[in-house]
């Protein structure tokens, strides 16, 4: 991901911190949240978790929103936005890096996470900042692309695509809780982009 879309990078200010503490109070904050909601990930059970106090937890986050939506942000860090040189080996690529983010033991944190959004506005506007613009702004990158060699007709509403590309792996891990076959990406993105192919 690139440094001025990273997730993290909204927290990185003032003096370095203890990168150890930092990765206790994510890890802590990450299985309270699995195991007992947001009402239940609080300042103090976070700081019991990690072994700190809550003033060290409140001098790195002022609040636990923002604590959460780290937490969260944490397990996309490794997305990448491709540049293969063709817009379908570049949308596989970033799936499968949305797949491998979302998958395993990061699905309940992330479904545990999405299913608290409504009742939570700050938390909702945190997770879109750190984790849908990222994500999102990649693929972009990737469709402006791949209008430029003219692969695909020009995107005027990226939202949409967006929808319509990852939904179906929303939908799969969060609320049907099943796993990802193989070729699942390859499958998404190919019907996506037959409803994006240059009309003759």
């Amino acid at each position: 991901m690139t440094t001025d879309t990273s997730p993290t990078m909204a927290r990185r200010r003032g003096r370095p911190r203890d990168p150890g503490v930092e990765d206790a109070a994510l890890g802590a904050a990450r299985s309270l949240l699995i195991e007992k909601g947001f009402a239940g990930c609080t300042i103090a059970a976070v700081a019991q978790r990690a072994g700190v106090g809550k003033g060290t937890i409140y001098l790195r986050w002022p609040d636990k929103e923002s604590l959460v939506a780290d937490a969260i942000a944490e397990s996309i860090v490794d997305v990448r936005c491709p540049d293969t040189g063709n817009v379908r080996d570049d949308l596989v690529a970033l799936y499968d890096d949305v797949i491998e983010a979302f998958g395993g033991d990061r699905g309940p944190l992330l479904a545990a996470a999405v299913a608290e959004l409504p009742r939570y506005p700050k938390l909702q506007a945190l997770y879109e900042e750190r984790v849908v613009v990222p994500v999102v702004t990649m693929l972009g990158e990737v469709i402006a692309r791949g209008t430029r060699r003219r692969e695909i007709r020009k995107v005027h509403d990226l939202t949409v695509v967006s929808d319509m590309l990852f939904s179906p792996l929303v939908i799969r891990v969060m609320v049907w809780q099943r796993g990802i076959p193989a070729g699942f990406s390859e499958a998404v993105v190919d019907s996506l982009l037959d409803g994006l192919r240059p009309r003759s």
